[in-house]
């Protein structure tokens, strides 16, 4: 080998040479070994390579995928650690910070979520997130002026900042403002492609306002955009029962479960209609499909389901083995 290195002027590699191109090689395929489990939701796997390959090299993107999958996998107090070791590491860059932010928020640490939202403030003044966030913690700190404030303030930022249309919708809704809730979605509604969730939102507060054929309206157009986005089918027929056209609600709750057959607010929402029509049998069968599919069906229930629930519940306890 020394004579053939010598005839053609080669230069053998040195100890040193070969361990860092073995560390190389080492890291590169742990860390995309760990960016695949991490892909495929095998977290705790995921993990093991991160660190492994962060032993070997610091890398930022690695960390990140690190502390991500740390929450993940219910490492929460080390993902929130290597959180704040990536801010450290990067004082200048303010996502880092509003990650720590959206964990306070997990934490219900509004305050603190509220300091991190502005120490990114302080690094970039324009950042939307940031304002949208710091919104978030005031709502929750049941400062609801000032986060309307904040919301639009973040909207004229970025004004395709969809969750900011949301919450201000949902606070406005909240104080019992639906005139002005429905308003602040208006410059969604005018874009070309505007989200399901701002078109579901639009049609839910037509709903409330009374404005029912407008909302049958909204329901159709989410429903034509998106055939597989639930809530629309839900709406659309809560709208026709609204309106006294039961016929209509039932052939909507057909079709989607007919190519939805694991829906179970589909099943719970025709139980309802049939229930209407007196059809006790059908409605009955269709709660207790509803309950098969998910058990948790009933849980949260809010009032105008809650008659529904205990006569249904009447109505088929001695007929089935399982007593709901």
């Amino acid at each position: 080998m020394g004579f053939l290195q010598a005839l053609f002027g080669g230069k053998e590699e040195s100890p040193e040479e070969k361990e860092k191109k073995k560390n190389e090689r080492d890291f590169d395929v742990l860390k995309y070994d760990g960016i695949r489990a991490r892909r495929i939701g095998e977290f705790g796997y995921a993990t093991k390579c991160f660190k492994q390959a962060l032993a070997i090299q610091e890398d930022n993107e690695i960390l990140g995928y690190l502390a991500e999958c740390l929450m993940l996998s219910g490492e929460k107090e080390e993902g929130y650690n290597t959180y704040l070791k990536l801010v450290k590491l990067n004082p200048h860059d303010p996502k880092y910070l509003l990650f720590l932010a959206q964990l306070e928020e997990s934490r219900m640490n509004y305050n603190k979520m509220e300091e991190y939202c502005e120490a990114a403030l302080k690094i970039d003044s324009e950042n939307a997130t940031a304002i949208y966030l710091s919104a978030r913690a005031k709502y929750l700190q049941k400062d609801e002026l000032r986060a309307i404030i904040l919301l639009t303030q973040a909207i004229t930022k970025n004004e395709n900042l969809t969750e900011a249309y949301q919450l201000r919708a949902d606070i406005l809704e909240k104080i019992d403002c639906l005139k002005d809730a429905e308003e602040s979605l208006e410059p969604m509604m005018e874009k070309e492609d505007t989200p399901e969730e701002i078109m579901i939102r639009k049609a839910n507060l037509c709903l409330k306002q009374g404005k029912t054929e407008e909302a049958i309206t909204y329901y159709n157009k989410v429903k034509e955009k998106n055939p597989m986005y639930r809530p629309a089918y839900i709406g659309l027929s809560t709208a026709y029962s609204i309106n006294k056209q039961l016929d209509l609600s039932l052939e909507t709750l057909n079709d989607v479960l007919e190519f939805m057959p694991d829906f179970a607010e589909g099943f719970k929402e025709r139980g309802r209609i049939k229930l209407m029509l007196n059809d006790k049998e059908g409605a009955a069968e269709d709660l207790k499909k509803a309950l098969e599919i998910n058990p948790k069906t009933f849980k949260n229930i809010d009032g105008k389901f809650s008659n529904i629930e205990t006569e249904m519940t009447e109505q088929y306890k001695s007929r089935n083995p399982f007593g709901f």
